[in-house]
């Protein structure tokens, strides 16, 4: 005895595929946000360990802040708080870098949204308003001291440099300079920043420089004014 089988038809079967359409444009974004909330917690996270390895620097080097080698003719020098063989972006080998003893982690130096960092091996770059010269493109820039900061918890010390506006780029040299680069919008439309008494907090886009966190409050980055 042969069975009658019921066909979907043309338009029920457009229906079916319509809707699975739409649930994916729904729930696509919230799965894409979810991971990408997942990175910014590792990049805070990594950035809180980076903070608290500058900590224990300052603490054995008489409360000064670690050197940075930068621009073309830091690359080869020995002694920042990141060594690289070339001018921009790396290779770097945090191996050779003045946290390392106190690190010990290649993982935390790379944010996990960034993908030239993790190419490169470093995605993080310290405030220049903490060195001094204050643009570190001769190739060594020096640390100040803890001392002159009147406010740890408004001073940037890390930050994630790269294009504000697309969020991609990354660091080219370990750097942040105060006159040029910019902070970067990695994590749904907005950065992870640390500071120098070893909190991190994510920013919107725009925000940290509105907060004016990479010269502290007040103003305290060599004397340049507000941005």
């Amino acid at each position: 005895m042969t069975k009658n089988v019921k066909a979907f038809t043309l338009v029920e079967l457009l229906t079916v595929i319509a809707i699975i359409a739409v649930l994916a444009a729904l729930l696509f974004p919230v799965f894409s946000r979810a991971k990408e909330a997942a990175h910014q917690a590792n990049c805070l996270s990594n950035q809180k360990q980076l903070a608290t390895s500058v900590a224990l620097y300052t603490a054995d080097c008489d409360d000064i802040f670690p050197t940075v080698t930068g621009g073309p003719q830091g690359a080869g020098l020995v002694g920042g708080w990141v060594y690289y063989d070339v001018f921009p972006f790396g290779p770097f080998d945090v191996t050779k870098g003045s946290l390392w003893p106190y690190t010990k982690s290649k993982g935390i130096y790379v944010c996990p949204s960034d993908a030239q960092g993790k190419a490169d091996g470093l995605s993080y770059a310290v405030n220049d308003c903490l060195l001094n010269p204050p643009n570190p493109f001769l190739g060594y820039a020096y640390g100040l001291s803890t001392t002159i900061f009147e406010d740890p918890s408004t001073m940037m010390l890390f930050g994630e440099e790269g294009d504000k506006d697309s969020g991609s780029g990354t660091t080219n040299d370990g750097g942040l300079a105060f006159a040029g680069d910019t902070i970067g919008a990695r994590h749904n439309n907005g950065t992870v920043i640390s500071f120098t008494d070893s909190h991190a907090k994510w920013y919107a886009a725009g925000q940290a420089e509105a907060k004016h966190v990479r010269e502290g409050d007040p103003a305290d980055c060599h004397g340049q004014p507000s941005s």
